[in-house]
């Protein structure tokens, strides 16, 4: 049997896009990890009325309810006032609470005489117990409602976090039993979402009831997310292979990585693999590629350096691209990108190189193309990948986000291919 969850933040900043709500993915990831499925995320005011509505409805869906925020001492924190209108209960207080914030702010050298908020933090509902919070001085409640369970975290993700790994996971995984639920992406590049759905649709249909499939795209390439239930690990891993080895004759070629992972880390397993080092020459991505490059722990070993020549005298000085070629076909064609490529891997003298050349806009660039075409090469010296894309509509953040990610791409077909 199943046991679901929801999930209820709480906070005005969160209803008008001041923060971003990235409590609840984190803990709806580690909820999946021992078989808890995530029936509904919600987010609420800070009001009263909205509050309890929000745990009855929690309640009444699933088993578990996790809320985060409103457990501070100011006056916009009302999730246990409403808890306690909830359970029809008053406030107790908890001297070990109050304990705990007397020495957190100690260590933190806060040597004044805690004020009357601070005392009110070791206010509970006399129906909840509370786990001690070690990352801050709002305390963890935990409640039972019948055979439902109400947890209530901190809103700071540094203290929610904690208490997840240290306390919740831990009690939740021996209190309730649930399904396995076993989760595994393969990332799928080349291909419209539609046209791969066509492609696949005979074996899909055929896939065992246990097993969901979900179709998670982006700009730049799509997540095959399979998801299969049952008692035992093992066996579901292996029936999930099984699938993608099915997979793998229908539409082998479009398939990057048979794992989940951002382009960047795939590349680089890959390049360790095959004892490949790489560089890159970026122009309109300013020096993104590299960076996310390097955002993956043990880069060093496979990437050697970026040019991020951004000015076409860098393109000609440091890269060796032709002052003809550019007059020619411009600095943004299929010409100074293969040349940008090539420059790179002489330059840093590496296997292999990535370069780019576009517009990013808002205005349009020295040699008047328009704004969101790009040019991405890779290379190996010998062999080359040449490829056009025009994004017309995106912000500059966004574009210079694709193009990078759609160049890490190719990069990994390249290698696929080649190698």
């Amino acid at each position: 049997m199943k046991t679901k969850a929801t999930l209820l933040t709480i906070g005005d900043e969160i209803l008008i896009g001041q923060i971003v709500d990235t409590n609840s993915a984190f803990i709806a990831q580690h909820l999946n990890q021992i078989g808890i499925e995530v029936e509904e995320i919600l987010s609420v005011k800070d009001e009263l009325f909205h509050i309890i509505e929000a745990f009855q409805r929690g309640i009444e869906k699933s088993d578990v309810v996790i809320v985060t925020g409103g457990l501070g001492p100011t006056k916009d924190d009302k999730t246990k006032t409403a808890l306690c209108q909830f359970l029809n209960c008053g406030l107790i207080r908890e001297e070990k609470v109050l304990e705990n914030i007397v020495q957190l702010f100690a260590s933190r050298g806060y040597t004044k005489e805690l004020n009357n908020l601070n005392h009110d933090q070791a206010l509970i509902p006399e129906k909840s117990t509370f786990i001690q919070n070690r990352y801050g001085t709002a305390p963890c409640l935990w409640t039972a409602v019948e055979d439902k369970i109400i947890i209530n975290l901190p809103g700071v993700p540094f203290e929610m976090k904690g208490l997840m790994r240290d306390e919740i996971i831990p009690r939740l995984k021996n209190q309730l039993s649930s399904e396995v639920i076993v989760h595994r992406d393969i990332l799928v590049s080349g291909i419209p979402e539609s046209d791969l759905a066509i492609l696949v649709e005979e074996w899909e249909n055929e896939i065992p009831d246990f097993i969901s499939l979900a179709y998670l795209p982006n700009r730049t390439s799509i997540d095959l997310r399979f998801s299969a239930f049952g008692q035992n690990e093992v066996e579901l891993q292996n029936a999930i292979q099984h699938q993608i080895e099915k997979f793998k004759e229908i539409a082998g070629q479009y398939l990057l990585s048979e794992h989940s992972g951002k382009p960047q880390q795939i590349l680089g397993e890959i390049l360790i693999q095959k004892g490949l080092t790489l560089s890159t020459a970026e122009s309109c991505t300013g020096g993104n590629i590299a960076s996310l490059i390097t955002s993956i722990s043990g880069s060093s070993n496979y990437f050697s350096g970026a040019v991020v020549s951004y000015a076409t005298s860098v393109k000609t000085s440091v890269l060796g691209v032709s002052q003809d070629a550019i007059n020619e076909f411009t600095v943004v064609s299929e010409q100074v990108v293969e040349q940008m490529a090539k420059g790179a891997c002489k330059v840093m003298n590496t296997d292999l190189a990535i370069a780019t050349t576009g517009v990013a806009g808002p205005n349009k660039g020295e040699d008047n193309k328009a704004v969101g075409t790009v040019w991405i090469s890779i290379t190996n010296g010998d062999k080359t990948i040449n490829k056009k894309f025009y994004y017309p509509y995106l912000d500059r953040e966004d574009f210079i986000k694709i193009v990078s990610n759609n160049a890490l791409n190719l990069a990994i077909q390249f290698v696929k291919e080649n190698y």
